[in-house]
């Protein structure tokens, strides 16, 4: 059994098409997991759960044109639930490889936002959001998860690196009925260090 946790890096793939007059910047992540294997095997199975906090930049995300328009800037708080199932390979003493699926699904965010907009009939205006809700991140993800870990350092202290690439499930542009649907991401990609306690 091991507790583990985590600090990383999401870097969002923004799908929607090219009317969107900017890109989603990078997440931080800090995560808490547990995850249950047995260091002495050659191979063995690594069910790992976890809760992770994500921090979403958003830097003038909108759209618009000489008839109207809409931006946002601000962050976005999430917290997640995280679930993989990978197989673990013992490949020299005391360092470990594993690999397989992975999953994670909303469980609340906060959303810090700054909405601005303009019409060419109207003089335009700005809303401010202070509120939890599930709006942007309602559906899960799912992916591939690969961790390489040096186990036994200072004795119970592992230290490693974890990769994941997930996909999100997302509205095209055309689909679109608010101006808020656009703060989504079709996949990402995710690197972070992984310090465990066995």
């Amino acid at each position: 059994m091991e507790t583990s946790f985590t600090i990383g890096v999401i870097l969002p793939k923004h799908s929607i098409d090219h009317s969107i007059d900017a890109e989603l910047g990078s997440s931080l992540k800090l995560g808490f997991n547990q995850s249950w294997y047995n260091p002495e095997n050659k191979f063995s199975f690594r069910p790992d759960i976890g809760i992770n906090l994500e921090r979403l930049a958003v830097d003038n995300i909108g759209y618009g044109g000489l008839g109207g328009g809409s931006s946002w800037k601000g962050s976005i708080l999430s917290i997640n639930l995280e679930l993989a199932t990978l197989a673990q390979f013992k490949l020299a003493k005391g360092l470990f490889f594993a690999l397989g699926p992975s999953g994670k699904y909303l469980i609340t965010n906060y959303e810090n936002l700054t909405r601005s907009w303009w019409a060419s009939q109207q003089a335009g205006g700005v809303e401010k959001t202070h509120e939890f809700n599930r709006k942007y991140f309602l559906k899960p993800s799912f992916g591939l998860k690969a961790m390489i870990m040096k186990k036994d350092l200072c004795k119970k202290i592992s230290l490693g690196l974890s990769f994941e690439y997930q996909w999100r499930n997302y509205k095209e542009y055309r689909e679109i009925n608010t101006f808020e649907e656009i703060i989504q991401y079709s996949q990402t990609s995710e690197i972070s260090l992984h310090l465990g306690l066995h």
